[in-house]
């Protein structure tokens, strides 16, 4: 019994810890991915490319969260739907906005006229949070893109 309970616990907390990682609120999104996407990596069996460009500024704790929950439906999407192997993940800081884009090179999809997932619900809104866009294309090669577009007024911690 006390096995199972403990068992238990280990499951909720770690299921506490990937739906909000304490890690965001004490050292930002950057470093969250750092930790997040090795771990999606080991536990999907999904090559994980991941680049990082411009000049980093730091988000606000809120905003990371939407960023980080958009990035984690999106790859949920790549390991559950695409097929694929691999993917990419592009997080750019730019003047003006922070970009986040996960692309494969799967089956894509093409949903039925008038049938959205859940998930692709839940990322759009998150995008509105942030005062941003959501796109969802075929990739160039085939396959899907996700892009993620947040101005960087609503998304950077301004001093306090």
């Amino acid at each position: 019994m006390r096995e199972i309970a403990q068992s238990t616990l280990d499951n909720i907390r770690s299921l506490s810890q990937a739906l909000h990682p304490v890690l965001l609120e004490e050292a930002g999104l950057e470093s969250t991915l750092d930790w997040y996407i090795p771990t999606v990596e080991r536990q999907t069996g999904v090559v994980l490319h991941y680049e990082k460009s411009g000049v980093s500024f730091t988000l606000e704790t809120t905003a990371g969260v939407q960023v980080y929950r958009v990035l984690q439906e999106a790859l949920n999407n790549v390991s559950r739907h695409s097929g694929a192997k691999e993917a990419w993940i592009r997080l750019r800081f730019q003047a003006a906005s922070l970009e986040l884009e996960v692309e494969d090179y799967g089956k894509g999809f093409a949903p039925l006229a008038g049938q959205t997932g859940i998930g692709l619900v839940a990322m759009r809104e998150r995008a509105e949070i942030l005062g941003g866009t959501l796109r969802v294309s075929p990739g160039e090669s085939g396959g899907t893109r996700v892009h993620l577009s947040a101005p960087r007024e609503k998304v950077e911690l301004h001093g306090e």
